[in-house]
């Protein structure tokens, strides 16, 4: 193994290089995302966890160049010291639950996540969720200077074995733990049809819910010669199999993941495919209507991204909401600060409504679309209502989206251009890091948001009527185009 020396390398942020960002680093397998990146990636981990003697878990969703990138994770981390746990090919939620059960330093998740099947991604944690902005300017400074040329010493006696962990049954005790199974297994008769798009959720998802008592259907559960049934994104044009199946079929409902599970759609059991944020809202009112009854305080945490059907429940229900900055790491982060700080006494949970899964900090520290898909099994059993007439009671809101290609541009000159530029406007303005929102309370909203996966902004635009929501769009968009055309 060879000691490595440090030099200066270049950002990389665009489709050209790899994407360093809270949500991982990502890039197109065998071109930005090589085997040696992997490894100085691997490197850059280990010194920035000081891993000698550190136990990391490892996982990786079920693309097919994810095996060779995690072999070389292993491998290179092994014989820097670290204890290595190989969970294989196993779901997000799962591989963060195993680091807190386990109690590993370290975790690393190789996957693409709902990026298309040439890309692949891989995400480190640090002591309880992924690298935040602070942590990921050290790791990149590291990496940055790593020299895999230099140096050929042998630290092959700092080598440690692997274990391989199975981690399943575990997760799945304390899921059913926090639902309510006596009623659930008592009164179940739902047929469910999941589209696993051949990810990771294959090895976990139809368990659970068989476990739970439902009759389930698989769709595009296997790949076909290394190639995924379905595009990978759990969306709607992605997902005709499915909503055909649970129309003709007279299925219940049905449930799509993405290639690691950390995202859930729900197809209603009239075809409907509802929008993301739809499950997380049924559940956060299930959760507000449950500890108002108790007493309880509860606080709700999302991102400025989510739906305002999260503010209106949590008014009605007298509960309370924080929004962060969009990325995982900054829900994870705020929860355990209200956690610690009020000793347990309130019911903290939340989650990101672009992707459907929840987060209870408790349970786990991560979105995890599987345990999103069995509260919402014990949500239509608790109320014995059809998730049609579960979903028709929300508040309504009208959302938008427009995604635009950045490509070399200087983020951060754009950034502080429309800044200036939407201080001028009407309604509420807010930049939160690199998030700009403009707002006029429960009214509207638009978001303009660099993605943390993809060389794009994503812009979000949300009213209680369509042609608001349009409006603010169409106006957001063109101003953005203008500012670019600039440079």
């Amino acid at each position: 193994m060879k000691l490595f020396h440090f030099h200066k390398a270049r950002v990389m942020k665009n489709k050209e290089y790899l994407i360093f960002s809270i949500s991982g680093i990502r890039g197109i397998f065998n071109e930005t995302l090589s085997i040696e990146i992997a490894r100085k990636l691997a490197i850059s981990y280990g010194f920035w966890l000081n891993g000698k003697n550190k136990k990391i878990v490892i996982g990786r969703d079920t693309r097919p160049s994810g095996e060779v990138l995690k072999e070389v994770m292993i491998e290179t981390l092994r014989f820097m010291g670290c204890g290595i746990h190989d969970l294989g090919i196993c779901a997000t939620p799962l591989i963060v639950y195993a680091k807190k059960k386990l109690n590993a330093e370290g975790a690393i998740i190789i996957s693409g996540s709902h990026n298309p099947p040439e890309w692949n991604g891989i995400k480190f944690f640090s002591s309880s969720t992924l690298l935040n902005n602070k942590e990921l300017e050290e790791f990149y400074e590291i990496y940055s200077k790593l020299d895999l040329e230099d140096n050929k010493e042998d630290y092959s006696h700092h080598a440690k074995d692997v274990k391989k962990v199975d981690i399943a049954n575990d997760y799945i005790k304390e899921l059913y733990s926090n639902l309510n199974m006596e009623q659930i297994k008592k009164s179940n008769n739902l047929q469910v049809a999941l589209d696993t798009g051949a990810g990771a959720g294959r090895y976990i998802t139809p368990i659970i819910l068989r476990g739970l008592g439902c009759q389930v259907k698989l769709l595009n559960n296997n790949l076909i010669e290394n190639r995924f049934p379905r595009e990978i994104e759990p969306i709607e044009s992605n997902l005709a199999d499915l909503i055909k199946t649970v129309k003709n079929e007279k299925q219940d409902i049905g449930f799509a993941h993405d290639c690691d599970a950390d995202r859930l759609t729900i197809i209603g059991d009239d075809g409907t495919c509802y929008p993301e944020d739809t499950g997380l809202a049924l559940i956060a009112q299930n959760e507000f209507k449950k500890a108002h009854g108790k007493g309880e305080n509860v606080i709700f945490v999302t991102n400025l991204a989510s739906s305002l059907i999260f503010d209106e429940l949590a008014e009605i229900h007298g509960a309370q909401i924080i929004r962060t900055p969009v990325g995982e790491c900054n829900l994870a982060k705020k929860m355990d600060q209200l956690i610690k700080n009020n000793r347990n006494k309130i019911n903290v949970f939340g989650g990101e409504g672009s992707c459907g899964g929840v987060m209870f900090p408790l349970f786990n520290t991560t979105r995890d679309g599987i345990f999103a898909a069995a509260k919402i099994i014990e949500i239509m059993i608790e109320n014995n209502e059809p998730i049609s007439h579960l979903v028709s009671k929300l508040p309504k809101f009208h959302a938008m989206r427009e995604y635009i290609d950045i490509g070399d541009i200087n983020l951060k000159r754009l950034i502080e251009h429309l800044s200036q530029n939407l201080e001028q406007e009407q309604g509420r303005f807010e930049q939160i890091e690199r998030d700009l929102r403009l707002h006029e309370g429960k009214e509207w909203f638009v978001l303009i948001h660099p993605s943390n996966t993809e060389p794009i902004i994503r812009v979000i635009s949300e009213a209680k009527t369509e042609r608001l929501a349009k409006i603010h769009l169409t106006k957001i968009v063109k101003l953005i185009d203008t500012i670019r055309k600039k440079y």
